[in-house]
Order: C-alpha cells, then sequence, then structure tokens
C-alpha cells in the first residue's frame, strides 16, 4: 500500500509540471483558436468592461445557421438551466457540478434580462458563496455579455465572458467569444487552470454549433 502512495507522491509534482510546460506552449494557439487576425484586433462589444485587461483570449467557430437560431441556445446557459454545452461526464463525473445540457430551447429560460445571474454551480456545492457571472449587457441576436464578479458588488467587473454573434452570408453565423480579465484575487489560480479552461471552452463553442446546426437540419 505504501509503494503506490510513494510512487504517486513522487509522480505528481512532475505531472503538474508538464501540465504547466505543456500549456506555455500551447498558449499562444490556444488563446485564440479558431479566431482570425481581425477578430484579435478589433474591439468588441464588451471591451469596455475591462478596459485594460491584464489577459484576453478570443475564441471563435463558424455556425451553419442564422444569429437568430444560434441565440436562444446562449441565453438559457447556466447550472440550473441549459447548462453549458459541454463535456457534461467531467462536469458531473469530476467537478459533481449536477449540470444536464440541454438539447432543445426551452422557452422559459429565454427571458433573460440584465442583472441576472448565470449560475456555475449549485447552491448546495463546497464553494461559497454562489458563483457564476452576472449578465451585463444584452443585444437580441448580437451580443450576450457576462460579466464574473468575485463579490457582491454589482459595479465592479473583473472579468468577462462576450459573446458575439456576427452574419456571414448564406446564412451562416460567425460565433466569438472573447474572455478579459483584471485584477483579482484568483489571478494565480486563473493562470494555473488557464489550459483546463480552454478544453472546456472548446467544448461549449463547439457544442453550441452542434446544436445550432442539428435545428437547422
Amino acid at each position: 500500500m505504501r509503494r503506490p502512495l510513494l510512487a504517486l507522491l513522487v509522480a505528481a509534482p512532475g505531472g503538474f509540471a508538464g501540465y504547466l510546460a505543456l500549456g506555455w506552449l500551447l498558449r499562444p494557439w490556444y488563446r485564440r483558436w479558431g479566431a482570425t487576425d481581425d477578430e484579435l484586433r478589433r474591439s468588441l462589444p464588451g471591451d469596455e468592461l475591462v478596459p485594460r485587461p491584464l489577459a484576453q483570449s478570443t475564441w471563435a467557430v463558424s455556425i451553419d445557421a442564422p444569429p437568430e437560431q444560434v441565440w436562444p441556445w446562449l441565453v438559457q446557459m447556466g447550472q440550473d438551466r441549459a447548462g453549458f454545452y459541454t463535456y457534461q461526464w467531467f462536469e458531473n463525473g469530476v467537478l459533481h457540478l449536477d449540470i444536464h445540457n440541454a438539447d432543445r430551447i426551452v422557452a422559459e429560460w429565454q427571458d433573460v434580462k440584465v442583472g441576472h445571474r448565470i449560475w456555475f454551480y449549485p447552491e448546495s456545492y463546497v464553494i461559497k458563496p454562489r458563483g457564476g457571472p452576472r449578465v451585463a449587457a444584452i443585444e437580441p441576436n448580437r451580443a450576450f455579455i457576462l460579466c464574473h464578479q468575485v463579490s457582491t458588488d454589482a459595479t465592479s467587473c473583473p472579468g468577462t465572458w462576450q459573446f458575439v454573434l456576427e452574419p456571414i452570408g448564406d446564412g451562416a453565423t460567425r460565433l466569438i467569444l472573447r474572455a478579459r480579465s483584471g485584477p483579482s484575487p484568483t489571478r494565480a489560480f486563473d493562470i494555473v487552470a488557464e489550459l483546463g479552461y480552454f478544453v472546456l471552452t472548446r467544448g461549449m463553442l463547439l457544442g453550441i454549433k452542434q446544436r445550432a446546426e442539428s435545428v437547422v437540419a
């Protein structure tokens, strides 16, 4: 019994160091996954909430559906709503978030207003208080701006998720997601977890794409 435990203690630091090294090497790629040079450079709705970010990532995916058919999937996101369309086996099997990713548009989840919270985990979760971004701005079929808050101060916005929909012709949509972050007490942890965040975020964007396109089909 002692030998496996000793082997784990010896291997764990090396595994963590490998994870950090991999994240550093892949960082230029995963911080702009799917985005064009133009999408990286230009300003997007919500940039003004974190005008001088310490970190910024911009991701994008093309969807064979018009913006008005992508939009409902965005506004119904949330742990207690439609989920986040990413890897449910990880969300529930590893993180125990009690998420149930929806494969349909639910009418009662469409009425989202500025100030509403998009919860990441249930109220009974081990982390207190319950966390999740606040809806900062809504432009139907165009922009859904979320502000990540680490306190109950509704005027602060240390970080954003900026979902932007742009028509690209032939009934298709460019879904752009920009994440910006400023000073935060969780900054060190966020840097370490950045690669993991990307994997889940990429899964979310592809999940939205798949669902929106299946409705069109």
